[in-house]
């Protein structure tokens, strides 16, 4: 695999995004006026889309690098799952009591708030939002953002779908060299079926799911093609120019994930100075992206209404790196640690166990 120093600065720019677009929407209880909002989808569903393609291109390689199954899931389970629990902890009996109308004591004791922490914590919700409790007042009966606590969960849970879709794959030996083509001929399959029904399924979180997918179907692929052909500067571009009459003929949003899939590993391993700053070894990308909302909201409840949603990203985007940059140090990275650990071990007990003596056919092998 080619070192892609620049994937941490794609992601923070795809969170960044995120609040961006949240920005507009919490200021004004409108994604109208938010600049992408013409093209048929906002800013934040196009960092989504990125999340997603770099996120089907990494769990692959991920998998591929795992001594099994089990391995795997650990894995993505510590990249995932502590930041997800610790910020809904947080924000469900940190903050969101500040604004309960009973008070913040009744609002921690009552039984209600427990079970729906547990309830998002578990993926049954796909947001944390409390009846009753409003970061400020509602425009009208219809308003439900004031009662949001954090409305971007509901891509952890499809996250966690796109793990499981790469973990079966590795569990029927589909990531295996000689039988790649099974593997592209269903991913493949996937991304098209997912095309063809996400505006038929009236379902919500499959309707959602099959929004992504093709995203996360990119990653899977590209992961397979940078096997035999990394990606170029020249061809990249001409991708990047497709969106242009994309947007012209208004499918841009259908069509964003395949006209940016191969740019973005392209610039993911090429050297450019600005993103490769980011490639320390820090991501504060998940971080930003889980606290944004959240920080949105308590600015625009002690701000108040007339923020422009320029003026709330100026606001937000900040305080919410500085939280990210906690998260990353106080719960990420040492939850990481653990993959080291158990590596650490299970190289010790190998090493401590005898070597066998190979067959004379698996000699040769290693000869050769």
């Amino acid at each position: 695999m080619t070192h892609y120093p620049n994937f941490n600065g794609l992601r923070l720019l795809a969170a960044s995004a995120v609040v961006f677009s949240h920005a507009f929407l919490l200021a004004t209880g409108s994604e109208e006026t938010e600049p992408l909002h013409s093209t048929g989808m906002t800013a934040g569903v196009y960092g989504v889309f990125v999340f997603f393609i770099l996120s089907g291109f990494l769990v692959t390689e991920s998998a591929k690098r795992s001594s099994g199954v089990l391995d795997y899931c650990r894995k993505r389970f510590l990249r995932i799952a502590p930041a997800f629990v610790v910020s809904t902890i947080l924000i469900a009996y940190a903050i969101v009591p500040f604004f309960a109308p009973n008070g913040p004591v009744a609002f921690i004791q009552a039984p209600d708030v427990l079970s729906k922490v547990i309830a998002t914590i578990f993926l049954q919700d796909d947001g944390l939002y409390f009846y009753g409790v409003e970061f400020y007042p509602p425009s009208g009966p219809a308003d439900f953002l004031p009662s949001v606590a954090n409305g971007v969960l509901w891509t952890i849970r499809l996250e966690i779908i796109g793990y499981a879709l790469v973990g079966l794959f590795m569990a029927l030996s589909l990531l295996q060299d000689h039988r790649q083509p099974v593997t592209i001929l269903i991913v493949v399959a996937i991304a098209a079926l997912s095309l063809v029904y996400a505006d038929a399924v009236s379902v919500k979180w499959i309707s959602e799911l099959l929004l992504v997918l093709p995203a996360f179907c990119c990653g899977i692929l590209l992961n397979w093609m940078v096997r035999f052909h990394m990606p170029r500067g020249r061809i990249a571009l001409l991708f990047v120019a497709g969106i242009v009459p994309a947007v012209y003929f208004g499918v841009l949003p259908e069509t964003f994930t395949f006209l940016v899939a191969y740019p973005l590993i392209w610039l993911g391993a090429v050297q450019f100075k600005p993103l490769a700053w980011f490639s320390s070894g820090s991501d504060f990308s998940y971080g930003l992206y889980l606290f944004g909302w959240p920080v949105t909201q308590l600015i625009r409840s002690f701000m108040g209404e007339g923020l422009s949603g320029y003026e709330m990203t100026a606001l937000a985007l900040p305080l919410t790196a500085l939280i990210a940059y906690a998260s990353w140090h106080l719960i990420e990275k040492p939850a990481l640690r653990f993959k080291t650990v158990v590596r650490r071990n299970a190289v010790a007990t190998s090493a401590a166990q005898p070597p066998s003596v190979p067959s004379s056919s698996t000699a040769t092998a290693i000869q050769a």
